[in-house]
């Protein structure tokens, strides 16, 4: 793996931590080996010859070295097997208020993996203009490659909701987000953060998605 650009590295891909565990697994065997060589030497006077201090060792076991290997590979196969799914789905499934906005169920077993690539797509697109106040359709269809027309009628097809519902739906989810991840520490900046610059129209379209304002859910925060 080249680490120049490490900044740059995306470290929550499951392909990066494949690499991650080639490029370490090597060394690491070869410490296995030394580790098990050194650990047949018991007497000082081996480990006198060695110029070796126990302190000097860095695992107590080479099986903790090959555990290590193994749960890491473990986790990133994981990762690859499980297909990512649109956030919508769980807001959907865990918040009444939104399922109550949907005209029907979202029903993610109905949705092809076409759809879901797309829905997953198209939330990206949110999440990254998120505090933008002006998220207009017409750029969000432009980068779907989609007419606005085309838009709205695929959204609504899929997830029972108009564009600008489902897009406020994702604004109020990532300001509960950033209540929840101590973020913030205002209404003002949250509702700036996720695009709203009217912090009392914030207020109330958060209550209506949550069944409790933001001041509500920060003061018990404060607790």
């Amino acid at each position: 793996m080249n680490l120049d650009n490490i900044n740059n590295i995306d470290w929550s891909s499951s392909d990066v931590i494949m690499q991650l565990v080639k490029d370490i697994e090597t060394p690491l065997a070869s410490i296995i080996r030394a580790n098990q060589k050194f650990s047949k030497l018991n007497t000082i006077n081996a480990l006198s010859s060695l110029k070796t201090k126990p302190s000097d060792v860095i695992f107590s076991s080479s099986q903790e070295i090959a555990k290590l290997i193994e749960e890491v590979v473990k986790i990133a196969g994981g990762d690859n097997a499980k297909e990512k799914l649109p956030l919508i789905y769980e807001i959907y499934h865990t918040n009444e208020c939104v399922k109550l906005m949907c005209t029907a169920e979202i029903n993610p077993n109905k949705i092809s993996k076409q759809d879901t690539g797309w829905l997953l797509k198209i939330e990206d697109e949110v999440n990254k203009n998120i505090s933008h106040k002006d998220l207009n359709l017409f750029d969000l269809s432009y980068k779907m490659a989609v007419s606005e027309r085309q838009l709205h009628r695929k959204i609504k097809n899929l997830i029972h909701l108009t564009p600008n519902k489902y897009i406020r739906v994702l604004r109020l989810h990532k300001a509960k987000q950033c209540i929840d991840d101590y973020l913030y520490d205002t209404i003002s900046q949250i509702s700036y953060a996720v695009g709203y610059y009217d912090t009392h129209y914030f207020s109330k379209l958060f209550k209506q998605q949550y069944d409790k304002s933001p001041k509500e859910l920060l003061n018990a925060r404060r607790l």
